[in-house]
């Protein structure tokens, strides 16, 4: 009996010496992420705009591709305005030149632009208030009001009513007191907007 009970025991040992112990894969109990870290980050990139509203601006016609940031350092950069916002705003075939320069008060706006008008370009041309001459080459419209001086160019058409849209859908903007609106080979047009209507501005003599 106790030779019965000796060779149980040695079985019983030797089977449990061959018995291996499993290895878990930590991939096997980890929850696997669904998200697609590539796509996102394309995402992002393709959702940039520098603050500039590309869904509205598309709504109003602007078809817009893309959206770069501008470092060119143009006149109104010198009175140290509170904000500055260059951008070149991409379409099919061409682009338009989009900057806005934010300053603390009125005073300071009414300088940089008074200053600017005096020396305007790369040809420094001086010109008056309300003088209709031709600025540059390429269309250009230049919005002014009591904080802010908004100049856009391009060589395409600029049509002013969108970018007055634009301005009232995304900022609630229906005043200025100054716009300059001019076409390539043509004069300069001078006018404000007063609750969402425009008056002409007179030429000064």
């Amino acid at each position: 009996m106790k030779t019965i009970c000796w060779l149980a025991s040695i079985l019983i040992l030797f089977s449990c010496g061959r018995k291996e112990n499993k290895i878990i894969d930590m991939k096997d109990i980890t929850p696997k992420s669904e998200r697609n870290y590539t796509k996102q980050k394309k995402e992002n990139v393709d959702t940039i705009d520098f603050g500039f509203n590309s869904v509205v601006a598309n709504e109003l016609g602007f078809n817009l591709s893309g959206i770069k940031f501008n470092e060119t350092a143009l006149f109104p950069d010198r009175f140290s305005p509170t904000r500055t916002k260059k951008l070149v705003l991409m379409q099919e075939l061409d682009s338009t030149l989009f900057c806005q320069w934010s300053f603390k008060d009125s005073t300071q706006t009414k300088n940089a632009f008074y200053n600017w008008i005096d020396c305007f370009g790369p040809k420094n041309k001086s010109i008056y208030f309300g003088q209709n001459v031709n600025f540059q080459k390429d269309n250009f419209i230049i919005l002014v009001n009591d904080t802010s001086i908004t100049y856009i160019s391009s060589v395409k058409i600029i049509q002013h009513a969108d970018w007055l849209s634009y301005f009232e859908k995304t900022q609630e903007l229906k005043n200025w007191k100054i716009v300059i609106n001019q076409g390539v080979r043509s004069k300069a047009i001078w006018f404000k907007v007063v609750d969402g209507k425009k008056q002409p501005i007179i030429q000064s003599k």
